[in-house]
C-alpha cells in the first residue's frame, strides 16, 4: 500500500479528521486495561491441543486478568461467583492465529487492517519491512516506519487501540544497488542503528552480496537480533542458511535452487521475479535431488521457512474472473484495489499466452509440493501471508494460507502448529503463547466447528478472546462494519 505526501494538503487535514473520528470508533472495541481483570469461564468446550493435534473434550477453561488461570474437565472445574461464563457446549476453542509475514504498512491500518486482524482470530504477527521501503528519513511524510510500528505496539499493549500483538518488527528492507560497495563498517554501523532504534530482526533482500550478508549476519547474532527475508541472489538457500539466515520466507526462493540452471540464474539476474522461461525451467527441470540438500542444511541450521503460497496463488490466477472479482474487495480502500489490479495486469501482461499462464499455474504448484517435501524432511514451517500483498486479504487471508498448507500435503493439526505453537517456538515465546495452557496469555478464538476435522472450520468463528478480553459474533461484525465504514468515508461514499 502506497503512501502520498499530502500531509500538509487540505486533504491531508480531512483525512486526518477522518482518522480521529475513526479511532475513536476504534477506541470504543479496544479492551480497557482493567477490563481485562475480570475473569472469564468458558465451559464445556472442547480445547484444541495444538502440540499433540487432539482434543481435550468437555472443559473449562478459566481467564483471570488476561491470562488464562486453569485448564480442566469440566465435571471438576468450580466456577466463582462474579465470573463471566461462556457456554463453550458443541463448540472447539484453540490458540489466536498468527501471521509470520505481514505487512501492517498503510497509515490508516488501526481503522482497515487490524480490526479484520482481530475479526479472523489472528491476535499476533510478525511485521516484516516495518512499513517502510527504505530509510526512515527517505520516506515521504506520512509513512509509517519503525518508529511508528513501535507507538502501535505499545498503544496495543496498553490497551489503548485494538490490533494483533506486534510480536517482531524487521527493519525495512536492506537491499544497498548493485554497484553500491558495502564496508564491514557500514555493514555492523547499520546493524547498531538498527539495533537502537528497536529492531528485532533485519530484513535481507535480493541485491545483498555474501560478504555483506555474512557481516550483517554475524553482527545480529552477537546484537540478538534475527535475520530473515528474501534469499541474496547470489546465494543459495542453504549458504544463507549456513551464514545465519533464520527464516526463508516465500516458497520460489526455494525453487531457485532446485533446477540444473540454478547457479547460472543466479549468477546473472539482476531481479528476484525470474521470467517466465527461467520460470518454465524451474519447474519442468525440477530436481527433487537437489531440494532435499537444501532442506537437510535448512533442518541442520535451524532455518524456518515461511512460504506464503497465497502470494503465488495470485501470480497463478491472476488472469481468472473469478478469482479476481473476491467479494471481500469491501474491506480493501478503492486506491488499493486499483493498485491491485494493476498488479495483477502486470502480472498475466508478463506472459499472457496459454503456455505461459500454465507456467505461473505450474510454478505455484510446484512451491505447494516442495512445502510438503520440506515439512516431510522437518523442516519447521510457519504460517506467513505476506500481508498486504496482491489479493492477500487482512485477517482472512490467514485462513486462506492454512487451506494453502493443508493443500501442500500438511494435516489441518500440522497446519494450525504453523499459525500458533511453532511461531511462539520460533520468538522464543512459547511459554507466553501459542498454546490453551494455564499461565499462557488468553488470546484465544471459539469455534463452531472441529478445525481438526478440516482446515476450513477455522473460519466459523464465533468468539475471540483478546487479552482476556471477549469479542462476541455480533461485535466481531462490528469490527468489519467499521472497516467498510472508514473505507466508504476514505473513499469519498460515505455521508
Amino acid at each position: 500500500m502506497n503512501t502520498h505526501d499530502r500531509t500538509s494538503t487540505p486533504f491531508a487535514l480531512h483525512m486526518n479528521a477522518i482518522r480521529a473520528a475513526l479511532l475513536a470508533f476504534v477506541s470504543l472495541l479496544a479492551p480497557a486495561g482493567l477490563a481485562a481483570q475480570s475473569a472469564v469461564a468458558i465451559t464445556n468446550v472442547d480445547v484444541v491441543d495444538v502440540r499433540t493435534g487432539s482434543l481435550l473434550e468437555d472443559h473449562t477453561v478459566l481467564v483471570v486478568g488476561g491470562r488464562i488461570r486453569s485448564v480442566e474437565p469440566t465435571a471438576g472445574a468450580a466456577v466463582l461467583d462474579g465470573t463471566t461464563v461462556i457456554d463453550g457446549t458443541d463448540r472447539y476453542l484453540m490458540p489466536g492465529l498468527w501471521d509470520m509475514h505481514a505487512h501492517l504498512r498503510h497509515p490508516m491500518a488501526p481503522i482497515v487492517l487490524m480490526p479484520q486482524l482481530i475479526a479472523h482470530g489472528v491476535t499476533g504477527v510478525r511485521e516484516m519491512a516495518s512499513g517502510c521501503d527504505g530509510p526512515p528519513d527517505q520516506q515521504p511524510e506520512g509513512s509509517v516506519c519503525l518508529p511508528e510500528m513501535l507507538e502501535w505496539r505499545a498503544q496495543i499493549e496498553r490497551g489503548e487501540l485494538l490490533g494483533p500483538r506486534l510480536l517482531a518488527l524487521s527493519s525495512f528492507p536492506l537491499n544497498p544497488p548493485w554497484d553500491f560497495e558495502v564496508t564491514e563498517e557500514m555493514a555492523r554501523g547499520l546493524v547498531g542503528m538498527l539495533d537502537e532504534q528497536g529492531a528485532d530482526l533485519l530484513k535481507v533482500y535480493y541485491r545483498m552480496s555474501p560478504e555483506t550478508f555474512g557481516w550483517i549476519a554475524d553482527e545480529a547474532e552477537h546484537r540478538g537480533l534475527d535475520v530473515a527475508g528474501h534469499l541474496p541472489m547470489r546465494m543459495t538457500t542453504a549458504e544463507a542458511a549456513a551464514a545465519g539466515l533464520r527464516s526463508v520466507e516465500h516458497a520460489r526462493d526455494l525453487l531457485f535452487d532446485c533446477f540444473p540452471g540454478a547457479a547460472e540464474w543466479r549468477r546473472t539476474a539482476m531481479s528476484q521475479n525470474p521470467p517466465t522461461d527461467v520460470m518454465r525451467a524451474m519447474v519442468e527441470d525440477h530436481d527433487p535431488v537437489m531440494c532435499e540438500a537444501t532442506y537437510r542444511t535448512l533442518v541442520d541450521h535451524d532455518t524456518w521457512y515461511v512460504p506464503t503460497h497465497v502470494t503465488r496463488r495470485m501470480d497463478a490466477y491472476a488472469d481468472d474472473p473469478d478469482f479476481r472479482n473476491d467479494p471481500r474487495r469491501k474491506y480493501i480502500p478503492a486506491e488499493v484495489w486499483e493498485e491491485w489490479q494493476e498488479d495483477a495486469d502486470k502480472m498475466v501482461a508478463l506472459d499472457s499466452t496459454p503456455e505461459g499462464r500454465r507456467t505461473m499455474r505450474g510454478f505455484y504448484e510446484m512451491g505447494l509440493e516442495i512445502t510438503g517435501r520440506a515439512h516431510e524432511a522437518g523442516v519447521m514451517i510457519l504460517l506467513g501471508t505476506d500481508g498486504g500483498d496482491t489479493y492477500v486479504f487482512p485477517g482472512s487471508g490467514v485462513h486462506d494460507e492454512l487451506a494453502e498448507l493443508v493443500k501442500a500435503g500438511l494435516t489441518p493439526a500440522e497446519a494450525l502448529a504453523a499459525a500458533t505453537i511453532r511461531p511462539a517456538e520460533f520468538l522464543g515465546l512459547d511459554d507466553e503463547f501459542g498454546t490453551v495452557e494455564p499461565g499462557r496469555h488468553a488470546d484465544l478464538v471459539l469455534l463452531g466447528a472441529n478445525p481438526l476435522d478440516g482446515i476450513a472450520h477455522t473460519r466459523d468463528v464465533e468468539a475471540v478472546i483478546f487479552r482476556g478480553e471477549v469479542y462476541d459474533r455480533g461485535e466481531l461484525d462490528a469490527m468489519l462494519e467499521g472497516v467498510t465504514a472508514g473505507i466508504a468515508t476514505m473513499d469519498g461514499d460515505g455521508d
